[in-house]
């Protein structure tokens, strides 16, 4: 008689755990199914009227930046008094910063082009830790793509985007959305990720958008107070909802006469090669140049190529590559073409 009554809850107990589970199960479920808006992904342009308009929208940004970025986290603007032939914008990748891009915009605007090098929003914020990139949204990042192009409409004869990862889809969404694009070099887009099969990218996407945020925190680097060290879930589920969006648009929309220049990674271990040779083919099939290099994997390189810190041998192979590819010049051989 004693051991049945210590084990009487057990039945009242037993079914509400259940319950509980059941709960759960069917809400991890329904976000699974249940696609998460990327949010309004259309472009809303307005080109700049001109150098002046152009400039002064630029530092307008670089303003607001003032009371919120941490060093080296501030949008960038380097021009040369008047409009030029090239306006070059540069998207920087997911929790880092515009000091990714500070060496390359240099170097560009010493061949004679304008600059932009915009901070992504809830980026290199003073402060701040990888838990802000949980407010990030597809949406904002196409507002700061549709902005920065706005900005170049004024500062040069014809546009060129580059970005890297995240800055990757930005520069092909703007490409798809922006007439004033007269090339676009999308350094390893996040499309997909590693390590995730291709059939569940789109659950994990809505997961990660459903769900609570989760945020892995990294040690803080002193010497790059400007990045966010760590990951948070919810920002990298917009992230690839915004590259689903730009892959969706793919099978219906062709960029607006654009060049448009692939660099992949044979090293990378971050993000996937294959749904952007899907993404060539095709806009190859709907007449758009299309051409994609990669770069070999015995250069060792990383997800973040243009990672100011990198090491030097891996400078002077990438620099040199970027700005061929941004200037419409004949890339190193040592690059692969693939197709």
């Amino acid at each position: 008689m004693v051991a049945v009554g210590v084990n009487q809850p057990a039945p009242v107990f037993i079914p509400g755990l259940l319950t509980v589970w059941r709960g759960a199960m069917l809400a991890l479920g329904l976000a699974a199914i249940v696609p998460a808006s990327a949010g309004d992904v259309r472009s809303h342009g307005a080109p700049s009227k001109g150098y002046t308009d152009a400039v002064a929208r630029a530092k307008r940004l670089i303003e607001a930046d003032d009371s919120v970025a941490a060093p080296g986290g501030a949008t960038i603007l380097m021009v040369h008094g008047g409009r030029t032939p090239r306006a070059i914008v540069l998207f920087h990748g997911f929790t880092d910063s515009p000091r990714q891009f500070a060496a390359l915009a240099d170097s560009l605007y010493r061949s004679g082009d304008n600059v932009l090098v915009p901070r992504l929003p809830h980026h290199g914020e003073l402060g701040k830790n990888a838990k802000e990139l949980a407010h990030v949204t597809a949406e904002e990042l196409c507002r700061t793509a549709d902005g920065a192009v706005d900005i170049a409409a004024g500062l040069g004869d014809s546009v060129v985007v580059l970005g890297l990862s995240v800055g990757a889809t930005m520069a092909a969404w703007a490409a798809e959305h922006r007439p004033e694009v007269r090339r676009a070099v999308m350094i390893a887009p996040a499309f997909e990720v590693t390590h995730v099969p291709s059939m569940l990218e789109k659950t994990l996407a809505n997961i990660g958008n459903h769900v609570p945020n989760m945020t892995r925190r990294a040690a803080p680097d002193s010497a790059r107070p400007d990045r966010e060290a760590g990951i948070a879930t919810r920002g990298l589920a917009q992230v690839l909802r915004l590259g689903i969006a730009v892959r969706r648009d793919a099978d219906r929309l062709t960029p607006y006469q654009a060049e448009m220049l692939f660099l992949v990674n044979a090293n990378d271990h971050t993000v996937k090669t294959a749904p952007v040779l899907d993404v060539a083919r095709e806009w190859n099939r709907r007449g758009s140049p299309v051409s994609v290099y990669e770069f070999p994997d015995s250069l060792a390189l990383p997800h973040n190529v243009v990672d100011p810190l990198q090491r030097p041998t891996n400078a002077s192979a990438v620099y040199p590559t970027l700005q061929a590819l941004v200037h419409g010049e004949q890339p190193p051989r040592f690059l692969r073409v693939r197709t």
